[in-house]
């Protein structure tokens, strides 16, 4: 693998090991206040990883092409992915949350990109030849819409305030995710010569931010008394869901990678 490559994996990796230590020390659990150190430290360091994973993804020589072919991590990841977007789902409608508009739309939502992840992981662990997954560029589009609707539930539900890093986190992290499966579609639907780098970048981005950012997030979710309560079901799958995105990112610049050499 490309050592510059290879050094924003690692990057990413210690941010979320920082990332995981500032939630166990840093943050109140309650509020969601930084009671360690300054607010922008957070932000520098998420800001710095952020940048270099787009800054090598686009000046990395890869190859789309390398994700239209079987691929048992990102077809695992893809799977898991599914499963725990449709429970966030069914968790919601069996909560109630489900009842307003906004909860009603996000679980509609959180189905298709359900149905867009499992096609794509059948196709990833197929042994037969290629094949576009099913329900094309339209799936595909219907698939990531979960991921505009969770920016504009952030700013339509959460007060904004700098000081509390997890819901102003949470809106670039849902558009990480946005551009990433947009490149990851155009990649796979429509072939063009800057497919590779976009996606290269995309990627990397999603795999900072949607993985290694937001994993400690759902260990300690897990991890506390908290699990025992219906109400966090909802935010812990859809967590898990957000972590195979940014798993994904990761195989696929792998797969790029490995594809162009």
């Amino acid at each position: 693998m490309n050592p510059s490559v290879l050094f924003v994996f690692i990057l990413s990796i210690l941010l979320g090991v920082l990332r995981a230590a500032d939630l166990a020390f840093g943050t109140d659990a309650v509020t969601g206040l930084c009671v360690v150190g300054s607010v922008w430290w957070r932000y520098l360091a998420l800001g710095i990883v952020v940048l270099a994973a787009v800054l090598v993804g686009r000046t990395q020589p890869s190859r789309s092409e390398a994700v239209r072919s079987r691929r048992p991590l990102a077809g695992i990841l893809a799977f898991v992915g599914a499963v725990c977007f449709l429970a966030a789902a069914g968790a919601q409608i069996a909560l109630g949350a489900a009842s307003g508009l906004g909860g009603f739309v996000r679980c509609i939502l959180e189905c298709l990109c359900s149905a867009w992840l499992s096609t794509m992981g059948r196709c990833w662990l197929s042994h037969n030849e290629w094949k576009k997954p099913f329900g094309g560029l339209y799936l595909a589009v219907a698939g990531s819409l979960l991921f505009y609707w969770n920016v504009l539930l952030r700013f339509m539900e959460n007060s904004s305030s700098w000081h509390r890093v997890t819901p102003t986190a949470a809106v670039w992290q849902a558009l990480a995710a946005l551009v990433f499966l947009a490149a990851l579609a155009r990649a796979l639907h429509v072939p063009q010569p800057g497919n590779g780098k976009t996606l290269c970048a995309a990627g990397l981005a999603a795999f900072a931010l949607c993985l290694c950012w937001q994993l400690p997030h759902v260990l300690v979710l897990m991890s506390g008394l908290s699990w025992a309560a219906p109400a966090v079901w909802p935010e812990i799958f859809a967590g898990l869901g957000l972590c195979c995105v940014g798993g994904i990112g990761g195989a696929c610049v792998t797969a790029c990678l490995n594809g162009e050499s």
